[in-house]
C-alpha cells in the first residue's frame, strides 16, 4: 500500500507540474489580451497580472490563482476582489468574457446594468463588446443606456405594476334544523395588492419611442430623431462587426 501510494503521489506531482506550466503560458496570453480588451473601456492605464502561488496538490492542481489589479498609475498591484469598484469590476468581467468568448461553453450571459456610471464613448465601446459576445452566446442585458439598447437585436421593456387582486372570501356554511333556510350575509372582500413585473417585446415604432425616452425623457421630435440616429448607427456597427465564419 505504501509503494502504491508513493507511485500515485509521484503521478499527481508530475501532473500538477504540467498543469502549472500550462497555466503560466495561459496567464501570459490572458494578461496581454485582457489589457487590450480593457483599453476601449476607459481603462487604458490599468495594470493586470495573474499570480500563481504554490499550494498543496489536489485534483485542481497545485496552484493558487489570484488576479492582481491596479486601476490607476502609481498604485500597487492588489487582489482584484479587494480593491475593484463596482464599475471597474463590471468592465473587467465584460473584458474577461470577451477574451474567453470563443471557448466559454456557457450558452447565455446576463449583464445587469453593466454600463452604469460611464460616459458616452465608453458606453459605445461596451455596446460593441456586448455585440461581440452575442456572436457566440445569447446575451441578455438590462440597461438604461439608449446606445446599448439600440445595439440589441431585440428590445424588451420591463415594467413593474401594482395590481389589486380583491376577491370575495368563501362564505361560511351554517346548518339549520328548521324548515326556513338561514340567512347568509354577503362574504367579506379580501384585499391583496401585489407588485408584478411585465416584460413585453417592442415593435419598431415602440422601440423608437422607448429609446427617445431613455435619451431625453420625452418623445418630442428631437428625441425621436436622436433615437433614429442611434438605430442607424447600431445597424451600421453590426454590419461592420459581422462574425467571421466558424472553423470546423
Amino acid at each position: 500500500m505504501e509503494k502504491n501510494y508513493q507511485e500515485r503521489q509521484t503521478q499527481l506531482t508530475q501532473a500538477c507540474s504540467q498543469l502549472t506550466q500550462q497555466r503560466q503560458k495561459a496567464a501570459q496570453a490572458l494578461e496581454s489580451l485582457l489589457l487590450r480588451e480593457l483599453k476601449p473601456l476607459a481603462m487604458d492605464k490599468v495594470q493586470f497580472r495573474v499570480d500563481l502561488a504554490a499550494s498543496a496538490p489536489t485534483a485542481a492542481g497545485a496552484d493558487r490563482v489570484t488576479y492582481l489589479f491596479s486601476p490607476n498609475p502609481g498604485e500597487p498591484l492588489q487582489p482584484l476582489t479587494q480593491i475593484a469598484s463596482g464599475g471597474e469590476m463590471s468592465r473587467f468581467l465584460l473584458a474577461l468574457k470577451a477574451c474567453l468568448s470563443q471557448v466559454d461553453p456557457i450558452g447565455t450571459m446576463v449583464f445587469d446594468e453593466i454600463d452604469v456610471g460611464v460616459s458616452g464613448r465608453v458606453t459605445q465601446a461596451i455596446a460593441e463588446k456586448l455585440h461581440q459576445l452575442s456572436h457566440r452566446h445569447q446575451v441578455l442585458c438590462v440597461t438604461h443606456q439608449p446606445i446599448v439598447a439600440a445595439m440589441a437585436d431585440a428590445h424588451f421593456r420591463v415594467d413593474k405594476q401594482v395590481i389589486d387582486q380583491t376577491t370575495p372570501a368563501k362564505p361560511k356554511r351554517r346548518r339549520s334544523n328548521g324548515s326556513q333556510a338561514p340567512e347568509i350575509a354577503d362574504p367579506p372582500l379580501l384585499e391583496e395588492v401585489r407588485t408584478v413585473v411585465r416584460v413585453s417585446q417592442l415593435d419598431s415604432h415602440q422601440r423608437r419611442e422607448e429609446l427617445a425616452q431613455l435619451a431625453g425623457g420625452k418623445t418630442d421630435q428631437e428625441a425621436i430623431a436622436f433615437a433614429d440616429s442611434l438605430l442607424a448607427q447600431a445597424a451600421t456597427t453590426r454590419q461592420t462587426h459581422l462574425p467571421s465564419p466558424a472553423v470546423v
